[in-house]
């Protein structure tokens, strides 16, 4: 396992040879895929990609889709926070 993780690790250090290697590899995926399919279609296939890495990344993904649900619709028998209060600037401060 950490044999795996340090060529992982090898990979995505900037500025070494590997990582060079790796993103003239995307570069050119990312190249090819604009040029037969079109700049929509492969946008659109990077955005599903990007939302599949972030539903990936997530270790608790319930957890994850509770807090964002309760943040979106509070609970009604919690009150809602209150933002926080501007210091009001009182005019006769200003005057003497």
């Amino acid at each position: 396992m950490s044999r795996i993780s340090s060529e992982l690790k090898k990979y995505m250090t900037p500025g070494t040879p590997a990582c060079a290697a790796l993103y003239a590899f995307i570069g050119v995926v990312l190249a090819v895929l604009l040029l037969t399919i079109g700049v929509w279609k492969t946008l659109f296939i990077l955005a599903f990609g990007a939302v599949g890495a972030l539903i990936g990344g997530i270790g608790n993904k319930q957890e994850a889709v509770r807090s964002v649900v309760n943040r979106r619709f509070p609970a009604r028998d919690l009150p809602l926070k209150n933002p926080p209060e501007v210091e009001k600037s009182s005019d006769t401060d200003t005057q003497e």
